[in-house]
């Protein structure tokens, strides 16, 4: 009997009619033919539906799901439910593969005897594009060495530059409810790993688009509410099941709650939430071990009168030169 080599791709869609034809064409020109491609249109109200099945009537590979407009992260369940390939993956349906991506990542998995890999992509702006990471070596890394990674490097949190065995998503499914997905979703997958690797080939194209959910500035206050609520519940995760992780996650934790206090999109709602957070932090548990500026800097952060603190907090200005080239 043929051993099952499919990949599962699942690629969620809402109102993304100019750039989708270019998301699908990328994985259908992929060198790597055993796929199975699971587009659900999540109550699109452009071309976007009609575009999902015309391309299924051009290639028996694609399965077309048309739901009630739920959200990205009902949207991926729906393609979770269905998929059922050894290997599994995402894609935005707004942004684009390398010819040659799964034929890489499934030959690196198969060489390497690895659950996951993890590549590198390249930020797609208007006229330009860059690579956010240099890094030249490929490595492998064991369950914890990669979850340690979770603190100290943000790319580790991303769903869709990782092909994954399917199987470390059993029984798992995404937040509803959240402006956030991947960072909710992608750390369970990546407890149930045994070895990961992590490789500097670029092999997916994100685009920057200004009215994407993650940089629409309507998302913006939610998102950093998100961002607490997500740190949370991966620390007391990770946690419960790789105590040797305490450390790493708990001085993560708290260094994030001094950054997204003095987010440029921080609020009262979320002050206040951060504030909450830190003293159950300070009520339960054994403690990590902190140097006096943090320690002085989530003192104030306690005690602080949040409007207080909402006044001072400086706009982080460090994408914003790159505002005029999104799309």
């Amino acid at each position: 009997m043929q051993e099952n080599k499919i990949i599962s791709i699942i690629v969620p869609v809402y109102n993304i009619e100019r750039y989708l034809p270019q998301c699908l064409e990328s994985i259908l020109e992929q060198t790597y033919r055993d796929l199975e491609i699971i587009l659900v249109d999540d109550g699109s109200t452009d071309a976007s539906g009609d575009i999902c099945e015309q391309y299924a009537q051009y290639d028996n590979r694609i399965i077309v799901i048309h739901q009630k407009n739920s959200g990205a992260a009902s949207a991926k369940n729906a393609g979770l439910r269905l998929a059922s390939g050894k290997y599994l993956t995402f894609v935005d349906s707004d942004d684009y593969l390398e010819p040659d991506a799964y034929a890489y990542m499934v030959s690196q998995l198969e060489s390497c005897d690895a659950d996951v890999i993890q590549c590198n992509f390249r930020n797609v702006y208007v006229g330009f594009s860059e690579i956010p990471n240099n890094d030249s070596d490929r490595r492998i890394y064991s369950t914890v060495e990669y979850l340690r990674r979770f603190t100290i490097d943000w790319t580790c949190g991303l769903l869709w530059n990782k092909l994954y065995e399917r199987r470390l998503f059993n029984n798992i499914l995404f937040e509803e409810g959240h402006k956030i997905d991947d960072e909710y979703f992608t750390y369970q997958g990546m407890m149930n790993a045994h070895r990961i690797v992590v490789s500097p080939k670029v092999m997916y194209n994100y685009r920057k688009r200004k009215s994407s959910v993650m940089l629409a500035e309507s998302s913006q206050q939610q998102i950093v509410l998100d961002k607490l609520d997500y740190l949370q519940k991966r620390r007391m995760k990770i946690i419960a099941k790789f105590p040797e992780l305490k450390h790493d996650f708990d001085f993560h934790f708290l260094n994030m709650l001094i950054i997204l206090s003095k987010d440029h999109s921080a609020t009262y709602e979320s002050i206040e939430y951060t504030k909450y957070l830190l003293r159950e932090y300070f009520r339960k548990g054994k403690k990590c071990k902190i140097g006096l500026n943090l320690w002085i800097q989530l003192i104030g952060l306690m005690y602080k009168k949040s409007k207080k603190i909402l006044k001072k907090k400086q706009m982080d200005i460090s994408d914003k030169d790159y505002e005029s080239y999104f799309e």
